[in-house]
């Protein structure tokens, strides 16, 4: 017949507490597993979250500072001079030695536009920033019409007396 199977009777089953560990144990590898998961797909970034979306990189911003400009206003005011100090801002610097070789010019013509300039106008806010606009047009003008620079992109007043 069938050969006697040895058969250790004395086995116990597994405790409750032993089960608990190891499943306890398993859980948490699990949740380390998909911890570290999760931390790469984030780190790394998801390209499709990012379509129709684009980072722009902001060029870094080079500065000039200009020589005070003063000027008599044209008519009699509250005010009879005009003193500004400026910082003219580039993103390529080797715009500011073309503004450099050309300063008798830019000077020149901004003093002439400062000339025509009234107290009324400039003493507001509104007024000052179109005389910022049409200064950094001014200085643009002659980038332009002596390099092949693009020019500079803004203007801000450092100074601005009147008197």
């Amino acid at each position: 017949m069938a050969e006697n199977e040895d058969l250790d009777l004395d086995v116990k089953p597994e405790s409750g507490k032993k089960k608990m560990v190891l499943v306890i144990a398993g859980a948490a590898l699990l949740l380390a597993i998909v911890a570290v998961g999760l931390t790469f797909w984030l780190v790394s970034g998801d390209e499709s979250a990012g379509e129709g979306s684009e980072v722009v990189a902001v060029p870094k911003a080079h500065y000039m500072e200009m020589d005070n400009l003063v000027v008599n206003f044209a008519q009699r005011g509250p005010a009879r001079f005009l003193q500004i100090q400026m910082q003219l801002m580039a993103h390529d610097p080797s715009v500011f030695q073309v503004v450099e070789q050309h300063m008798p010019v830019i000077r020149n013509n901004l003093g002439l536009l400062l000339a025509d300039a009234k107290y009324e106008e400039v003493s507001t806010r509104e007024g000052r920033e179109a005389l910022n606009q049409m200064i950094l047009e001014t200085i643009n003008e002659v980038v332009q019409a002596r390099s092949d620079k693009e020019g500079i992109q803004a203007v801000y007043f450092t100074n601005f007396v009147m008197q």
